[in-house]
């Protein structure tokens, strides 16, 4: 186990090396604040890094706990105004009384653009938005909806001293509409290429623009680790597949609060872990017990 331990700090002293450049060599304590999302574990500014998300949910809706690792890479242009990103998620599901599952979820192609001030300023000012991809007819394999999805935020940030302070507004918008369903949703026919030998059903639900908005307070003990605090509020309840049935299992909106840590082991890498909390607790309608965020990412190139 000794040998172990020893050969692993081996290897990542190797890779620091290896990824040795500077990023950011700047006076300003706010060029080093990583600005960590608790919610997501991703850099609210420009960056060129990657980063490896694992989330827990405990106890689902569907009395599952679910799994979900994401990658997430983004390249910044412009001396960091301007950064391009993708993620992919890959959810498991382990189920009771059933035999677990594992899907593939929406891919996101996205942006960040820093418009305004200097960048070694202790402010600043993100838009983002992405674009998410239809999952495809086949629920077997993947999930997140057959829909093209655009999201958008604004992001403000503010450090003082010790103390940093972040608010994103924004939401999720359906960029297409809804494709009924003909006898098999799985078979990989598009709708519009099929007979019509049956009335498609009524579909259960409906796509609805859906409201986020977090704000959160990172206290930072010394440079490399620092503690966290937030909250978010998400209307409606159910995101973009909005259920039509308007009873208790289907209220109007959804919060929740997370606490947690954040470490910059080195220049270049970071990991955080944050635990979430739904401030619904009513059993008949909440999306999950409690949630576990884990995120580990590296920095490259240098400014």
């Amino acid at each position: 186990m000794k040998q172990i331990v020893i050969g692993f700090l081996l290897f990542i002293g190797s890779v620091g090396k290896l990824f040795s450049h500077h990023t950011g060599s700047s006076d300003s304590p706010n060029a080093t604040a990583r600005f960590v999302d608790p919610f997501t574990g991703k850099r609210e500014k420009p960056t060129n890094y990657l980063v490896m998300t694992q989330d827990y949910y405990q106890s689902t809706r569907e009395n599952s706990h679910l799994f979900t690792t994401t990658a997430f890479a983004e390249l910044n242009f412009f001396d960091g105004r301007f950064a391009l990103n993708a993620s992919v998620p890959w959810n498991y599901y382990q189920q009771r009384g059933r035999e677990d599952a594992a899907r593939i979820g929406k891919t996101y192609l996205g942006f960040k653009y820093q418009p305004f001030f200097d960048l070694d300023k202790p402010y600043f000012f993100v838009i983002e938005g992405s674009v998410g991809f239809p999952s495809g007819p086949d629920t077997d394999r993947f999930t997140g909806g057959n829909y093209y999805t655009g999201t958008g935020f604004i992001k403000l940030g503010y450090l003082y001293e010790k103390w940093s302070f972040v608010t994103k507004i924004g939401g999720l918008n359906p960029l297409s509409r809804p494709q009924p369903s003909n006898l098999q949703d799985n078979d990989g026919i598009p709708f519009y290429l099929r007979k019509p030998s049956a009335t498609p059903p009524e579909p259960e639900y409906e796509f609805k623009k859906t409201t986020l908005i977090s704000a959160y307070v990172t206290y930072y003990l010394m440079p490399e680790i620092s503690l966290f605090t937030g909250i978010l509020y998400r209307n409606p309840y159910n995101g973009v597949d909005y259920s039509k049935e308007h009873d208790k299992a289907n209220p109007s909106y959804f919060t929740e609060a997370s606490g947690g840590f954040s470490w910059n082991f080195s220049e270049k890498y970071n990991m955080s872990l944050a635990y979430r909390y739904p401030l619904q607790r009513d059993r008949e309608y909440r999306l999950y017990q409690s949630a576990w965020t884990f995120a580990f990412s590296m920095e490259w190139g240098s400014d």
